[in-house]
């Protein structure tokens, strides 16, 4: 197998981990209601943990695919621009994943903070809702995970006191902020299946722009 074939094989290993933690939370959200615990927690960070990682096996997918000869470590997005610069090489697919995580409410730059949260900071931002009712009703409790770009922007709006033009709903409405909005209120399950179905769909679109492994 070559060198290139084996990342992608990396690259699908981590969407194969992701669905396996999803499928658990799906299970688990099955018998009981959302509740916040280590358990539900550990499973969300390593998630999100795996998808973040598809990214980081696609920058290698494209180091390897333009012969670049770098290796993986501290700021290796920015060193591969650099070096497919220097080579002259136009890479569609990496300027086409450097575009969707240029774009603050892409599922990938979402999906970026809350695994950055996870990583440097605490678990992931959360609100439980638990509504009486059994467990099997369409009152079941939920999770919804909080951008932590929004708690920026209310902190920014909230220090300019009376001087803010905007409430924080007002700003949050606007195209670039809605979905950013709509994904912190929408279960967790649900943003994550569908962060999921996007990644699988990032890596197919990646590598029609990098054809010619055995696998490809």
């Amino acid at each position: 197998m070559s060198e290139l074939n084996a990342a992608r094989e990396r690259t699908d290993a981590r969407l194969r981990y992701c669905r396996i933690h999803l499928d658990e939370l799906k299970r688990y959200r099955g018998t009981a209601r959302a509740d916040g615990s280590d358990w539900e927690c550990a499973h969300q960070e390593s998630f999100l943990f795996h998808l973040f990682g598809v990214r980081d096996a696609l920058l290698r997918e494209i180091d390897l695919f333009h012969g670049c000869g770098l290796l993986p470590g501290p700021a290796y997005k920015r060193r591969l621009g650099q070096r497919l610069a220097k080579m002259e090489v136009q890479s569609h697919a990496f300027r086409t994943l450097a575009r969707l995580e240029g774009i603050r409410s892409s599922w990938i730059s979402m999906a970026a903070r809350m695994r950055h949260a996870v990583t440097h900071r605490e678990r992931p931002p959360s609100t439980v809702v638990v509504h009486l009712g059994s467990v099997h009703g369409e009152e079941d409790g939920h999770m919804y995970l909080r951008d932590p770009e929004i708690d920026e922007l209310k902190q920014k709006i909230n220090d300019m006191g009376d001087n803010t033009p905007e409430t924080l709903e007002e700003v949050l409405a606007r195209t670039e902020w809605r979905a950013i909005r709509d994904a912190s209120r929408t279960d967790c399950l649900e943003v994550y299946t569908q962060w999921h179905a996007r990644a699988a769909k990032l890596v197919a679109n990646l590598r029609s722009k990098m054809p010619g492994a055995e696998n490809a």
